[in-house]
């Protein structure tokens, strides 16, 4: 077996910092691997700013990320992420009227470099993370867009460290992208219990923001399951909180995140 006990963590809104496969694997020179997750998204009401405008204008995606690792060495990796929308809906206030906007197709692609130190001590090993991100707008527009299709560049930095059967990781990370889009702040912390030596089940806690006053925490359990050394399962719920739009702007924020998904590593 190339690993031990497999660690992970998996962010909320659009996997902004985590990287494939299952954010820890491959772990060896010239590994490679795919991942598909299964994301829905549940948003039940219209806000302007932390006022809920229309109850029960919801906001409802569905889409499927497709992601994919390459390790030249074990501390240096190249990732790819590109989400596909399925379906999306929402329920908007437009001109004073109210509007069912849709939006279909392939999403933003984000590329990342993510550089790793890892450390070994006597009872405790870990990794520090520095991850240089670009975003490339792909698709066309539709009546509303899930993506943002523009470009942009970001930085995620992110610690990781566990004991036997205990996991704690922290991050934070920054994108500024083109055009008038605001730039977004994340940050994450997550506890998990190794309850077998080949499944974790965590805690996850995030937080988003973005520099025109939109922001949300989320929280909930995540559970992941090694079936194999090459074949890697993952499960997630997360509930959004403290959900607040941008002041004199109408958007759906936060909501439920239900999100399910299997990797392949070699």
């Amino acid at each position: 077996m190339k690993w031990g006990v497999i660690v992970f963590i998996l962010a909320v809104v659009t996997s902004w910092a985590d990287q494939p496969i299952m954010n820890m694997m491959p772990r060896w020179d010239g590994g490679y691997g795919i991942q598909v997750l299964y994301d829905y998204i549940d948003r039940e009401d219209l806000l302007e700013g932390d006022e809920t405008i229309h109850k029960g204008w919801s906001e409802t995606i569905q889409q499927v990320h497709i992601q994919g690792v390459y390790t030249w060495d074990r501390s240096i990796r190249i990732t790819a992420k590109l989400p596909v929308v399925l379906d999306a809906e929402r329920i908007n206030l437009v001109d004073g009227q109210r509007v069912v906007q849709q939006d279909k197709g392939i999403g933003d692609l984000t590329l990342a470099l993510p550089l790793k130190k890892y450390f070994n001590l006597m009872k405790r090993s870990g990794n520090w993370t520095v991850a240089p991100q670009i975003r490339v707008p792909l698709g066309s527009s539709d009546e509303y867009e899930v993506w943002d299709r523009v470009w942009g560049a970001g930085l995620f930095v992110g610690y990781e460290t566990e004991v036997r059967h205990w996991f704690f990781a922290a991050g934070t990370g920054y994108w500024t992208f083109e055009a008038d889009e605001p730039n977004e702040w994340h940050a994450s912390v997550d506890a998990g219990w190794n309850f077998r030596d080949n499944a974790q089940l965590l805690w996850e806690s995030d937080w988003h923001y973005e520099d025109d006053g939109k922001q949300f925490a989320s929280l909930g359990p995540a559970l992941y399951w090694r079936h194999n050394d090459h074949t890697h399962l993952r499960f997630e719920y997360k509930r959004a909180v403290a959900a607040s739009a941008p002041d004199n702007t109408y958007d759906h924020v936060g909501g439920n995140r239900w999100q399910m998904g299997i990797g392949f590593v070699y």
